[in-house]
């Protein structure tokens, strides 16, 4: 017996060669003295032996005579039999008829005892029917040819599929997946081996995948601490913390272009800069400024919303991306009251320095738009484009017509209706655009005072008025509501208009609809 380098005896030698003469182990002698002697011949080739014949019966070798074992099981799966019973006739006649029988010594000191894969105390002798059985059964465990191209097809498999799907998982499911597919393998081979007795080596693919998992993960984590660098000097600045940490999940969302979604937009315009900014020096500009777009952006990050871009005084925020926002219109016009809000925080600030105050007008729309990394491979913004957008900028625009804070589209109105206190302007027909659109002032939230509330309901009742024609009841309204607030300007835009329509009647045709020739 030459156990293998862990002690455990997987092999038997079938072949010694001493001096001129060849011998055989016990179990080999013994099938073919009980096959009755057939020819024993070994079978060798060019570069080694490749088995053994015994008349019919081929038994596979490795290149050094060793045939791989193939237990059946614990010790004493072959019966065992006392010597005494045998002497005191105790066994049952033909009992041993036709049978091979194996005699050993059972003595401790004999040391005849072996560490094999089912127990480290298994008797020697027993290895020797089990060889035995294998012959005669050609129960053997063999490794086929094709196994070398197996291995080579498992490895190969095992490292492109692990490959495409590690970078896609997660690092919980990234550990699962390998440990899950190995397991397959393994159950695969187990298979083979059981049902055919054929030899896969396992050790080959498990290490090329905790080779090709290692690497992958060291590789991902890599790439991802560049990605969430990149992600955060590219978002740092424009967007609020939880969007960032957004991104940082969905790192392939910073690309190039675009994709189509619904979101609202939000552009804001100090009134009468150029004539502000002539009044001071450029350091006070600077500091009012900086000041200004301080506070309006950190009310665009609070309600999640993103820094497209300032441009001047103007400032542009998205609302639905790249953090996705089912309410992105709500948060929208939340920022824009809460502007207004800080606005006259600001103002008074400055006017208790001694400062010319400001005024800002704001639009804001809802709709398609494409959203994603505008501009070259070298260099790019995120930001969004669409005719939603273009609107959006008509709107804030359109404050300076009815000398209003807050106006929002009808796409805006609709999804926010039930949340805040809306004041139908207008139906305008904005430049640049053929279809018109309703327009609305964005009042506040609906806890207003009844005052406030009173307005809103009368000018809703003016316009409707306005628009089919009324001309009279509609300026008696409007006059009304210029004695309840005074600052309400549209209210005297809509006086002017229809006494300019009471004497010039419009078509037959008309639809209500004002074309503003300016943005």
């Amino acid at each position: 017996m030459f156990p293998d380098i862990d002690g455990v005896v997987r092999w038997i030698l079938l072949i010694i060669k001493c001096g001129q003469e060849i011998f055989s182990p016990l179990s080999i002698q013994a099938v073919w003295h009980y096959l009755d002697r057939p020819p024993l011949m070994v079978k060798v080739t060019n570069y080694s032996i490749e088995g053994i014949r015994m008349g019919d019966i081929e038994i596979p070798t490795n290149e050094t005579e060793q045939m791989m074992i193939n237990y059946l099981g614990p010790p004493k799966t072959f019966p065992h039999y006392p010597i005494t019973d045998i002497i005191n006739n105790k066994i049952v006649k033909g009992e041993f008829k036709d049978k091979i029988v194996l005699v050993r010594a059972t003595a401790t000191g004999i040391y005849d005892m072996r560490n094999t894969l089912f127990s480290t105390t298994y008797p020697g002798l027993e290895i020797h029917p089990t060889v035995i059985d294998n012959i005669l059964r050609q129960n053997f465990l063999t490794r086929p040819e094709w196994a070398k191209i197996f291995d080579i097809l498992a490895i190969i498999l095992i490292g492109i599929v692990t490959g495409f799907v590690i970078p896609r998982l997660s690092a919980a499911k990234g550990i699962l997946f390998p440990i899950g597919f190995f397991m397959i393998h393994i159950f695969f081979s187990r298979l083979l081996f059981i049902k055919y007795g054929f030899l896969i080596n396992i050790i080959y693919p498990l290490t090329a995948l905790i080779l090709l998992y290692i690497s992958l993960t060291i590789y991902k984590y890599m790439t991802e601490e560049r990605e969430r660098k990149k992600i955060k000097g590219a978002f740092t600045y424009y967007v609020s913390s939880s969007v960032v940490n957004e991104m940082l999940k969905h790192p392939e969302k910073l690309k190039l272009g675009g994709d189509r979604k619904d979101l609202s937009v939000l552009f804001s315009d100090i009134r009468g800069f150029t004539t502000i900014a002539e009044a001071l020096t450029p350091e006070d500009l600077v500091h009012i400024l900086n000041e200004y777009l301080t506070v309006m952006t950190d009310i665009v990050f609070k309600y999640d919303g993103t820094l497209d871009k300032y441009m001047g005084d103007a400032i542009m925020a998205i609302y639905g991306a790249p953090l996705d926002l089912p309410d992105h219109p709500i948060k929208a016009c939340r920022s824009a009251l809460e502007m207004i809000k800080e606005l006259k925080v600001l103002n008074q600030k400055w006017i208790n320095e001694g400062k010319q105050p400001i005024d800002i007008g704001i639009g804001v729309n809802t709709g398609p738009m494409m959203v994603g990394n505008m501009g070259s491979e070298q260099r790019f913004d995120f930001t969004v484009m669409g005719d939603s957008v273009n609107l959006g900028s008509r709107l804030e625009g359109a404050n300076k017509s009815y000398k209003t804070k807050i106006i929002i589209s009808e796409f805006t109105f609709e999804r926010v209706k039930n949340e805040f206190t809306c004041m139908e302007l207008d139906s305008v027909r904005v430049k640049g655009k053929e279809q018109p659109v309703k327009i609305y002032s964005l009042a506040g939230e609906k806890d207003l005072p009844d005052m406030q509330e009173e307005i809103v309901n009368q000018f809703n009742q003016a316009i409707n008025f306005y628009k089919t024609r009324k001309w009279g009841k509609a300026i008696h309204v409007f006059e009304n509501i210029t004695v309840m607030d005074p600052n309400l300007y549209a209210a005297e835009v809509y006086i002017e208009r229809c006494l300019d329509l009471k004497k010039n009647p419009p078509p037959r045709d008309w639809d209500g609809v004002y074309t503003m020739t300016t943005k």
